[in-house]
């Protein structure tokens, strides 16, 4: 009988978790794994906790939890714990490695004295953070909109629901020039790397792109622009759900630009 266990991360669990399990697939994954090895060490002193899952023996999952009031995932709270991810190799699907993370991340919010443990989870038909999952692991909807749920699980009667952000993004034209707006955070992996992207395709475009970056990691920015990840060209948000190909920002980015020479 397969054996799960769920511990502490530990220094050789570093890349494993910065890779988001992404072990020697690019060097761009692994130049995004030391910025966010970086981001998760400062973090520790504010309460992360990274548990590592493992299957007789073998890396399989881990899960973030952290205080919400720094969770750069969101949601909009306070006195609880979030998890905004939890990843587990597809092949382990079904023996339990989810609800063991699910579980040492609960055991770590009561031990930070919170008041319950919270997540986004989402109704659609892709395997990304399912809120019919975590439902079946005791969580309840504590609000919704459309397709995304905030889930959570209280251990204290007095604990207040998280809300959703407002989204507060507006454009601040830069006369002359294109503005890119880039709303990124160093702790998910998709933002950090597409977050580079948009910064070596702007910077071909020269003095004719103003690039303004806005680190959501920093709780001041997420409640400033009440988002976590964005791109916008000129105020019109660009998005592919997976990292932005550089060839769809650059081609965003001229678009705009012939626009403006009009």
């Amino acid at each position: 009988m397969s054996v799960i266990a769920v511990r502490d991360r530990r220094i050789n669990d570093e890349y494993f978790v910065a890779t988001c399990t992404h072990v020697n697939e690019s060097a761009e994954i692994d130049a995004s794994s030391g910025r966010r090895s970086a981001w998760f060490k400062k973090m520790h002193g504010r309460g992360l906790r990274i548990k590592v899952a493992t299957l007789d023996g073998e890396r399989v999952g881990f899960i973030y939890v952290m205080p919400i009031e720094v969770c750069p995932w969101g949601p909009l709270g306070r006195d609880l714990a979030a998890f905004p991810c939890l990843v587990a190799h597809s092949e382990v699907k079904g023996q339990g490695v989810g609800r063991a993370l699910v579980a040492a991340a609960e055991a770590e919010a009561i031990k930070q004295e919170k008041k319950g443990l919270v997540t986004y989870g989402y109704y659609h038909d892709r395997w990304f953070m399912p809120a019919a999952y975590f439902e079946k692991l005791g969580f309840a909807v504590a609000a919704r909109r459309g397709d995304a749920a905030i889930l959570w699980k209280t251990f204290d009667s007095s604990a207040e629901a998280p809300s959703f952000w407002e989204d507060k993004y507006r454009l601040e034209p830069v006369p002359g020039k294109v503005a890119v707006d880039l709303i990124f955070n160093t702790f998910c992996l998709t933002s950090d790397v597409e977050a580079q992207r948009v910064r070596e395709v702007a910077a071909a475009f020269g003095d004719a792109v103003a690039l303004r970056e806005y680190d959501a990691s920093d709780p001041a920015t997420l409640r400033r622009y009440g988002r976590s990840r964005g791109i916008f060209v000129d105020g019109e948000e660009i998005f592919w759900g997976y990292e932005a190909p550089r060839e769809g920002i650059r081609d965003a980015i001229s678009k705009a630009l012939t626009r403006e020479r009009k």
